[in-house]
């Protein structure tokens, strides 16, 4: 073993990690395919996370473990596996004194895909303002949601799995440099509306003290199933071979299927819908018949409590645009058309309670956004304001509304730079303008995929190297202090002021400046209730 392989000793044995240099220079430290509970494979698979066992040795550490068992939309395959429950650690030092700050990344991806590697969430950019990384795997799709109301498949195994890497952080950052009383999560899209759900849940109480949420909050439509819970399970069972309603069934036959046929399945099935707003077939439920729940209630009634850390929440520009976009959808010419005369395919069924507490109708939601056009081709940019609201918005400004209503800082803010090339809207086929949803992920890690397409990190000096700094900048303060600008500099001439009781909501507009803005949230279209008398 060459002698600079830094070693650590956690609860379960020692690891050995590796010295990596960052693109910007400097060394940090990476410890990578940690295991943080027991392989849920077998008998597991479907159950609550289990505490890992320990090993003898010196376990290596310097590869990513396996993501979860998921189609993969870019090579469209399936990747992964049930040997998936591992977690990365990056630190400046493993000095146990140093007490750096430390920030755990859930992964987005519609709580179908996804994974905590460099692809996309390289630490580059984040170490070089002295905090310990922690990026964390979770069981997707059908593994990490099956709810049959069974203790063998009781549901959120996922949020499970996030629960259990957070009490691994709590256990062992401190042999990696990091305050195990000072831990921030932070995630965007399903991992924003992970970290709401963990600040709502009677699970996950204590282990941690900020939160910051992403263009994702558990109240999104996507981000919970209500109706029929058991009902896609059996749809997938019989899709496999296996015609039944017994939970226990289903599970014992799940159980034998390889976990690239499940996947393989549930995309089928998935496309099967013909909706254009179901990302994924298994999401997170109300578990209440759990013998150990994550989720007892609705999380329209445990968010009315209030998140009790400070928090740190927003959204893009135009969050809709991605869902417009070849990516998403093959044709879109073909599927904007098709709208005309079924609109219900953009509207998702979670929205029902909501369309009926605002006291609109499906013609009205047409209306409002497409007039009396025909909806077409050129409509795309209305069809993006529409998803925006339905899918993000709504979900987001509630939870500010809710939020000013505490004595808990609180801090909002809306992405909306767009840059003139910008490695997410090549990515995804975007062509509408505005901030699209992911878009600020880029200045906050280093994709890796970037070196694999022979680009280079942004040039000190240009505009997308002065975002990533403040950006970097401001999240890490935020860990720091709870805080994100708790000065002024060369670099942040704005100060972030939290949002106030009131009819206005302050937020930072982040774009190729910083700027203080206001906003009445009642003026804006996603609350349809307002919107109804401009008909």
């Amino acid at each position: 073993m060459a002698r600079e392989e830094p070693v650590v000793t956690v609860k379960q044995g020692q690891l050995c990690g590796a010295v990596d240099e960052n693109v910007y220079g400097g060394k940090f430290l990476a410890f990578r395919g940690v295991p943080f509970a027991k392989p849920p494979i077998g008998p597991l698979r479907f159950k609550d996370p289990q505490p890992v066992e320990p090993w003898i040795g010196i376990r290596d550490a310097k590869e990513f473990g396996s993501s979860c068992g998921q189609f993969d939309l870019f090579s469209n395959q399936v990747i992964g596996s049930d040997d998936c429950l591992y977690l990365n650690v990056y630190t400046p030092t493993i000095d146990v004194s140093s007490k750096h700050a430390v920030m755990v990344w859930i992964h987005g991806g519609g709580f179908v895909c996804g994974s905590s590697d460099s692809t996309i969430y390289g630490p580059d950019y984040i170490l070089r303002k002295d905090v310990v990384l922690v990026t964390i795997n979770y069981r997707v799709g059908v593994f990490g949601f099956l709810n049959l109301e069974t203790e063998e498949a009781p549901g959120n195994q996922g949020l499970k799995d996030q629960v259990m890497a957070l009490k691994w952080v709590q256990e062992n950052i401190s042999s990696f440099g990091g305050d195990p009383n000072n831990v921030t999560i932070f995630g965007e899209s399903a991992g924003g509306a992970s970290v709401h759900y963990l600040c709502i849940s009677p699970m996950s109480q204590g282990l941690f003290q900020k939160a910051i949420a992403q263009s994702g909050v558990s109240t999104n439509p996507w981000a919970i199933i209500t109706k029929d819970v058991k009902k896609n399970a059996e749809q997938l069972a019989a899709a496999l071979g296996k015609e039944t309603t017994d939970p226990q069934e289903l599970v014992e036959f799940l159980r034998t299927i390889e976990p690239a046929k499940i996947a393989e399945m549930h995309q089928k099935l998935l496309v099967k819908t013909g909706s254009y707003v179901m990302i994924g077939l298994f999401r997170p439920t109300v578990d209440s018949k759990s013998s150990n729940p994550f989720l007892p209630q609705h999380p329209s009634i445990l968010a009315k409590a209030g998140v009790k850390v400070p928090l740190l929440l927003g959204n893009t520009d135009n969050e809709g645009s991605l869902f417009v976009s070849s990516f998403v959808c093959a044709d879109v010419k073909k599927a904007m058309e098709s709208l005309n005369t079924n609109f219900e395919k953009i509207v998702h069924p979670e929205m029902d309670g909501m369309m009926k507490m605002d006291e609109i109708t499906l013609e009205e939601i047409k209306r409002l956004y497409f007039g009396k056009k025909t909806i077409d081709f050129d409509s795309r940019v209305d069809y993006a304001s529409y998803f925006s609201d339905m899918m993000f918005l709504r979900g987001i400004y509630d939870t500010v509304e809710l939020q000013a209503e505490k004595n808990v800082p609180t801090y909002f803010y809306r992405f909306t730079y767009d840059p003139e090339i910008s490695l997410t809207k090549q990515r995804f086929n975007i062509e509408c303008k505005g901030a699209t949803h992911s878009e600020e992920l880029v200045y906050l890690f280093y994709p890796y995929v970037m070196k694999l397409m022979g680009l280079s990190p942004p040039e000190p000096g240009t505009k997308d190297y002065n975002v990533m700094e403040y950006l970097t900048q401001m999240w890490t303060d935020f860990a720091k202090t709870g805080n994100p600008t708790p000065m002024t500099t060369n670099l942040i001439s704005t100060l972030w002021k939290p949002i106030e009781k009131g009819d206005t909501v302050n937020y930072l507009n982040i774009g190729e400046k910083l700027r203080m803005e206001s906003t009445k949230l009642e003026e804006h279209t996603c609350y349809w209730r307002f919107m109804k008398n401009k008909l």
